[in-house]
């Protein structure tokens, strides 16, 4: 399908080289097809961004629910997520939504639409992983789920004194420790398991 390979490779270049250096003309050649077929399926550039940030929160829904049908407890399905998170694609997607926050305000607020959902689904999670017996049971599940997610913004968004280091090690030395603060005894024997079978983010 036309319009699904025009969010992909856009997306894909968008994140690489930038969303404002890479014009719908380059867009076009890129894709190897005529800039009248991109404005056929979107009517300009806003509106293609839009598409890719609706693509990038669809495509991190369905790792999540994977993550969550295949894990065992929510220690280890976040363990999943944190790890997906650390990728080369990832990164991509994160210098994407980076790129619409600075030059396409009006256009970001579209992903701080799903933010706010974000921290809802943290928050259950949280409570969940509470239930389980994982996370402490003394845990405001409110609280530690808003500033989970303040720092995923801040480290992929917002602070400048983070990007001369890879989004693997900045997961890979935050996400154990912060996991660490929150789990019981039974979370943290999840988690040291979890780190045996993965050495390090890559």
């Amino acid at each position: 399908m036309v319009k699904q390979r025009i969010i992909e490779e856009a997306s894909e270049l968008f994140g690489r080289s930038g969303v404002k250096s890479i014009t719908m003309d380059d867009l076009a050649r890129h894709l190897g097809i005529s800039k009248r077929t991109i404005y056929e399926n979107f009517k300009d550039k806003e509106e293609l961004l839009i598409a890719c940030i609706d693509a990038f929160h669809e495509e991190n829904f369905e790792m999540q629910q994977k993550a969550f049908l295949e894990a065992n407890n929510v220690a280890d399905a976040i363990l999943v997520i944190l790890q997906k998170n650390a990728g080369p694609e990832a990164q991509r997607q994160f210098n994407l939504i980076n790129d619409i926050r600075k030059y396409y305000p009006q256009v970001f607020r579209e992903h701080a639409r799903f933010q706010i959902d974000q921290r809802r689904k943290m928050e259950q999670l949280i409570q969940r992983g509470i239930n389980e017996g994982v996370f402490r049971d003394d845990l405001n599940p409110e609280i530690i789920a808003l500033f989970f997610c303040r720092q995923g913004e801040s480290v992929t968004h917002n602070d400048k004194d983070f990007d001369r280091f890879s989004l693997a090690e900045i997961f890979n030395n935050i996400g154990f420790t912060f996991m660490r603060g929150i789990c019981t005894a039974k979370g943290i024997e999840i988690i040291d398991k979890y780190k045996k079978s993965k050495s390090s983010y890559q």
